[in-house]
């Protein structure tokens, strides 16, 4: 699943708004299956999933919590460069 939105969305908004088919404002069990049908998923698992990810643990999820789960797929951070046997970190002078 984190395969499929790190490769075809750019943003995280972008995303939710594909999940989220009936403009509720929250993302469903269902919404995952009308969108993930080529995929074999389990419901029970799916259900469970969703209730860990949500605040509420009503199995809904809003957009802060589609984008707490799924915001670092979508968006590779990259991490902080240092070489610890350096004098100076030339990488983060340069980009003062």
């Amino acid at each position: 699943m984190r395969d499929k939105f790190r490769n075809n969305f750019d943003s995280v908004r972008k995303a939710f708004l594909y999940l989220d088919t009936d403009h509720d404002g929250l993302i469903t069990v269902e919404d995952f299956l009308r969108n993930f049908n080529d995929e074999k998923l389990n419901i029970a698992d799916l259900k469970k999933l969703l209730e860990e990810r949500d605040k509420t643990k009503k199995g809904r999820l809003n957009y802060e919590d589609f984008s707490t789960w799924m915001g670092n797929c979508i968006h590779q951070s990259e991490g902080f460069y240092f070489r610890h046997d350096s004098i100076r970190n030339l990488q983060y002078e340069q980009n003062k």
